[in-house]
């Protein structure tokens, strides 16, 4: 049986970081459940839904979630049961999880509590300028302090009669050839959407192995999850390095697809493995760019996160 829309139709995250948190991820009982090879996936899924509208969701399409997280369906159907657990239907059709709605609803409070700020903001320096000139018509609109009302729900599409300007610019090189009509390669677009995300360093539509992923189907949304990690990171990563993670999780998908006994890989079996668990344990990335006498070696950053593995499982990594 659905439920009841948790917020209108129109909801959009418009730039509002996803961010993690991580004790509360430790304790769902949902990342508890999962394999770790499967536990990057969860992280797609939730930040695919973040970007879509309404924020949050998901539609109820097993085929087009599988699309938008760069899983092959045959792999999304054997470990669908773990993927989408908590997740449950709505009036709208699409499928809703209580922890992103909630993360949404704080969202739009903390959206309009930030906007009802720099109204009152503008409203006292408009009285202000008003006092000090004199008698002068009033030619704001709408209310007048510009506050947000209850329905609003950031999408500039809300019931209130605040004016929103929206501040979003065309990117000149949507098109080719100067006139901007003519439509952009697949390439073009994937690596226009990396760097709308913060990576800029090495972007080349013609990069071989970007090409052979996108003849391979890996929709821009991986390639977009991946960008926002590599811009997250410290310090942040390159081209280079989110192609890395497309590519790994690619194998990924693959190996769940085969069937073959899942094999784990070891955590510690490259650099960007040890990373890669060091972030998910809440240590960061090793810090390549401190040259100081009293920098941590990646020999020591790893055997702190061996630590840190240790101390989780009970007993040595």
């Amino acid at each position: 049986m659905s439920k009841p829309v948790p917020y209108p139709s129109d909801t959009r995250a418009k730039g509002w970081r996803f961010e993690l948190d991580h004790e509360k991820i430790e304790q769902s009982d949902t990342w508890a459940l999962a394999p770790a090879e499967l536990r990057p996936w969860l992280l797609m899924l939730w930040m695919t839904a973040w970007r879509q509208e309404p924020c949050g969701s998901l539609p109820a399409d097993d085929e087009l979630i599988a699309a938008k997280i760069g899983m092959p369906l045959k792999a999304f159907a054997k470990v669908r049961a773990k993927l989408m657990r908590g997740w449950w239907p709505a009036d709208d059709g699409r499928l809703y999880h209580d922890t992103l709605t909630l993360r949404v609803t704080e969202m739009m409070t903390r959206r309009r509590s930030e906007a009802d700020r720099k109204a009152r903001a503008r409203a006292k320096q408009t009285e202000g300028l008003r006092d000090s000139l004199g008698d002068v018509p009033d030619l704001s609109r709408g209310t007048s302090a510009g506050l947000h009302p209850e329905s609003d729900t950031g999408t500039g599409t809300g019931t209130g009669t605040y004016t929103q300007v929206d501040t979003t610019t065309q990117d000149p090189g949507a098109g080719s050839g100067g006139g901007g009509s003519a439509e952009p390669t697949k390439a073009g677009a994937i690596c226009r959407a990396i760097k709308a995300k913060g990576v800029a360093s090495g972007i080349n539509p013609s990069n071989p192995e970007l090409l052979a992923l996108i003849d391979k189907g890996v929709p821009v949304e991986t390639f977009e999850a991946a960008a926002e990690i590599c811009a997250e990171a410290k310090p942040p990563k390159g081209f280079a390095y989110l192609l890395g993670i497309v590519k790994r999780q690619l194998g990924e998908a693959a190996v769940i697809a085969s069937g073959a006994g899942m094999p784990v890989k070891p955590w510690d079996d490259s650099r960007s493995s040890i990373e890669a668990k060091g972030i998910e344990l809440g240590l960061g990335m090793w810090n390549a760019n401190d040259l100081s006498a009293s920098r941590e070696t990646f020999q020591a950053y790893t055997a702190r996160v061996r630590r840190a593995v240790e101390a989780l499982a009970g007993e040595p990594a």
